[in-house]
């Protein structure tokens, strides 16, 4: 008999949970990177034009630093580099997408720090792969999941001291054909 009981507790408990957790509000969908590659797909335009920016290049470019730059660079921002930045968090952190994020650089495998080795679509807008769960024909729901960015996003890393000349309407323009960025509040 006490067996009995205690299987109908169990099965009453276990109703209880379940009923509790179909009236709990649903998990927001998990946000990861996806890369540029996927971004491509839908926004040829704004592809073509951001491959010819240094930010499709930006780790390369970085691993391709002579002594002389990298001295200059240490210099410039008061750090001390020996050699190889392209391994040196300071300056990797803004030369690759979603630095140590879930789903960002570097990746879990070499496929997925592949598609984020540079500064790529969601390092302005943000991950990626909710925006691309919403389907095509949900317009407003696209458009809410994918952030424009700001100048105070890119300021992260275009610093004073890196680009003293930095100019947000500009430089959006060109790493953009069209409008795609908000300017700073």
């Amino acid at each position: 008999m006490l067996k009995r009981i205690l299987v109908l507790v169990a099965a009453g408990l276990l109703a209880g949970a379940v009923a509790r957790a179909a009236d709990a509000p649903a998990a927001a969908p998990k946000n990861d990177y996806v890369g540029a590659n996927k971004c491509k797909m839908c926004h040829m335009k704004e592809a073509k034009a951001w491959a010819e920016t240094k930010h499709a290049h930006a780790l390369v470019n970085l691993a391709a630093t002579t002594p002389e730059k990298l001295k200059a660079m240490n210099e410039l921002l008061k750090t001390d580099v020996k050699d190889h930045p392209e391994t040196n968090e300071a300056c990797v952190k803004c030369h690759v997408t979603g630095y140590k994020l879930a789903g960002g650089y570097p990746g879990a495998d070499s496929l997925k720090t592949a598609v984020v080795a540079f500064v790529g679509c969601e390092a302005c807008h943000g991950p990626g792969s909710a925006h691309m769960a919403i389907p095509m024909s949900d317009k407003e729901g696209r458009r809410k999941t994918m952030p424009l960015p700001t100048v105070e996003a890119c300021q992260k890393c275009h610093t004073e001291a890196i680009s003293p000349k930095f100019d947000f309407a500009d430089r959006s323009q060109k790493v953009h054909p069209i409008a795609a960025a908000v300017p700073a509040k």
